[in-house]
């Protein structure tokens, strides 16, 4: 009887140690701030259609199997960042007829060490491990009959620790999922200050 209590408190323990397991995620801050926004809007607002494509790939190797749910989240970021800027009468999510035409590639790259990862489980989260994660954001600007009118490139890089004792600092970090967003409001604002094309 005593034996089976301490084998019920062992696993009780390691339940409790994996579930107070934290991680914390940061920006590196290659994406300079955002200081104006939304951008001052002009008198006509031209209709613009985006077409987003992307890749997620994970240590060299494409995801498989999740680039569909990538990819809705992705679009969704970025028609919300299209229409938050004001400057569009209206953001179409399909190549139709429209004023401008935004063609949209968004590369997810992530690296991490499977070694580490195991490690740290196998630990019960207290060796940490990280994922570096690298979002760029490629847009082409083109006119109604397919003339590009300029090419942006923009980058972020998100690192993720996670270790046992982290797990005090999780609730006070905010859901880092407002790169995309942020990708493509900078490439908005660049779009309409170094070139003039928005």
């Amino acid at each position: 009887m005593q034996r089976w209590k301490l084998l019920w408190a062992a696993v009780l323990m390691v339940i409790a140690v994996g579930a107070n397991s934290g991680c914390i995620m940061y920006r590196e801050g290659d994406l300079p701030p955002i200081t104006q926004w939304p951008p001052v809007v002009k008198q006509t607002k031209p209709t613009i259609s985006l077409i987003v494509t992307g890749q997620a790939i994970l240590n060299g190797s494409v995801k498989e199997g999740s680039g569909d749910y990538y990819l809705e989240e992705w679009r969704r970021d970025t028609v919300r960042a299209y229409q938050d800027s004001g400057l569009f009468s209206e953001v179409r999510q399909t190549a139709v007829e429209s004023d401008l035409r935004a063609e949209i590639r968004i590369l997810d790259k992530t690296e991490s060490s499977p070694v580490m990862g195991f490690i740290t489980g196998f630990t019960l989260f207290l060796v940490p491990s990280s994922v570096t994660e690298t979002m760029t954001v490629t847009t082409a600007l083109k006119d109604r009959k397919g003339t590009t009118l300029g090419s942006f490139e923009k980058s972020e890089r998100l690192t993720t620790w996670v270790e046992l004792f982290l797990a005090f600092a999780m609730p006070f970090r905010s859901m880092d999922h407002l790169s995309i967003y942020d990708l493509n409001r900078a490439t908005i604002v660049d779009a309409r200050a170094s070139k003039g094309v928005l």
